[in-house]
């Protein structure tokens, strides 16, 4: 029997990106993360020891209710719920991390954001397999951060595919 199917896939493109807020504290800033992960086509969003306060259904900053639209999961540990097939990417201004720039976006990605006042946690940096940073002149907005990450990501795989 052949196992093999002979049709081509319909879909538009290999794999998926799962963002992640390592302890998101603002409101804003995860409803920004929300809109860009609906408007980038983020397969699923990871808020991992969120503030109590962030409520996702009532957040001014995401007026297309992406919680309608995209798996929205809220859990102690990013890890515990992260797909088991997905390398996990920490988005942190280290010395060692990758520029964005030059970055290859794994097929399937999550992608791990600090906290709006800090850095992603050392326990979570040392369970990525890649740590990348904007290359800028000062730290950036978390939910513009998000933004720019996707967008690189959108933008890397459809001039790819094109090639």
């Amino acid at each position: 029997m052949d196992r093999h199917i002979k049709r081509k896939s319909t879909l538009t493109q290999r794999g998926y990106a799962v963002i992640a807020l390592d302890r998101p504290n603002h409101g804003v800033n995860v409803g920004h993360t929300l809109r860009a992960a609906l408007g980038f086509s983020a397969r699923m969003v990871i808020l991992g020891d969120k503030d109590p306060g962030i409520n996702v259904r009532k957040l001014s900053t995401d007026p297309g209710r992406a919680y309608r639209h995209v798996p929205i999961l809220e859990v102690p540990d990013i890890f515990d719920v992260m797909p088991s097939d997905c390398m996990p990417v920490a988005v942190e201004l280290t010395d060692d991390a990758m520029d964005l720039t030059t970055f290859v976006h794994p097929e399937r990605a999550c992608y791990i954001f600090g906290p709006e006042n800090g850095s992603v946690s050392p326990e979570i940096l040392e369970k990525c397999q890649q740590v990348v940073k904007i290359p800028t002149t000062m730290s950036l907005n978390l939910g513009m951060t998000v933004n720019i990450v996707m967008y690189d990501r959108l933008a890397k795989i459809s001039r790819n595919r094109e090639s």
